[in-house]
């Protein structure tokens, strides 16, 4: 199950322009953390998935972090004031897990009313047009993704022009 959590992709580009890719880690044998980052590869947020054991089998369960570093102050003020965006965000975390212990793709309509679902499936043509629009969505963060997430950097360095600065760009409940 670990295994299956670090291997998986989460569609950032469902966060809008502001997430540029990932960076999964394993801090203990029964954690995985998975934090978007932004373009300076300073985290956004993190999902972070504890997996227990519960009798024969497993207790997996996720939690919406504010992220480390640059950018924890300013994120985990705008998590606690936007209670709509962290549901959200809360949600996009259990499909990304859910889709990889299940060994599936990610579903894109996560978020989806159940009736618009039933629309979705009455009509194929726009099913087909949704899949082709988060295959090439999927393409560019594959592309995006340019190997060098986790090196070693100085990631409580920040400045409150910066924190602004990002607040300025879109960043998390702004």
């Amino acid at each position: 199950m670990v295994s299956a959590l670090k291997s998986a992709t989460l569609p950032y580009h469902v966060l809008g322009n502001q997430a540029q890719g990932t960076r999964v880690t394993q801090p203990d044998p029964n954690t995985v953390v998975t934090a978007v980052l932004a373009a300076d590869q300073n985290e956004m947020i993190r999902f972070v998935t504890t997996i227990a054991p519960d009798g024969s089998g497993s207790r997996v369960s996720t939690a919406v972090e504010p992220p480390r570093g640059r950018y924890s102050a300013h994120a985990g003020k705008a998590m606690a004031e936007n209670a709509y965006a962290m549901a959200l965000m809360g949600k996009l975390a259990h499909e990304h897990v859910a889709a990889a212990i299940e060994g599936r793709p990610f579903d894109m309509l996560f978020a989806t009313a159940p009736m618009a679902r039933g629309m979705l499936a009455a009509n194929p043509e726009a099913q087909a047009h949704i899949d082709a629009a988060n295959q090439s969505a999927a393409a560019m963060n594959a592309a995006a993704d340019h190997g060098d997430a986790g090196h070693d950097r100085d990631e409580t360095a920040t400045s409150e022009e910066e924190e602004r600065d990002w607040a300025r760009k879109g960043g998390w409940g702004r």
